[in-house]
């Protein structure tokens, strides 16, 4: 019975870390603060990273804004919990424009790792828990059955 107990919480860990390993990476970065973030951009010189569980896709924002005589333009790549991705998986995207001279445009992309590019296909935690429960009964039956 200890080997059973042993192998299904070596299956439960391995679950936990593949639900990690499949989540969305990004790359964060601002233009405020790093030049290099902004267009052309080159992802070469920047790592991806992990997003947070409840993200589920990637952001690249630009904001123009036009302030004492000229536009500055800030370049915002990040992690996304909530957004709508373009046509083109992502490649085109939304516009908005505001008061006193603002635009912003949004571009949401799931299709892959650092797409401002890895799959977007999670295991949910709450699967996690059953899932452990029946390796558990399939292994008690298998090493008990004979």
């Amino acid at each position: 019975m200890k080997s059973v107990i042993v192998v299904s919480v070596f299956v439960f860990i391995v679950l936990l870390s593949l639900q990690g390993a499949l989540g969305i990476r990004c790359f964060i970065c601002n233009s405020l603060y790093d030049a290099g973030c902004a267009d052309f951009f080159d992802n070469s010189t920047y790592p991806i990273q992990p997003c947070n569980v409840t993200d589920t896709m990637c952001r690249k924002m630009v904001q123009e804004t036009y302030y004492d005589g000229h536009w500055d333009v800030r370049y915002i790549r990040s992690c996304a919990r909530e957004g709508e991705v373009g046509a083109d998986e992502g490649r085109w995207c939304k516009e908005r424009s505001g008061t006193y001279r603002v635009k912003v445009k949004y571009c949401h992309c799931v299709n892959k790792d650092g797409c401002n590019t890895a799959t977007t296909r999670r295991l949910s935690s709450s699967a996690l828990l059953p899932l452990a429960f029946i390796t558990l009964g399939y292994l008690q039956r298998t090493l008990f059955s004979s």
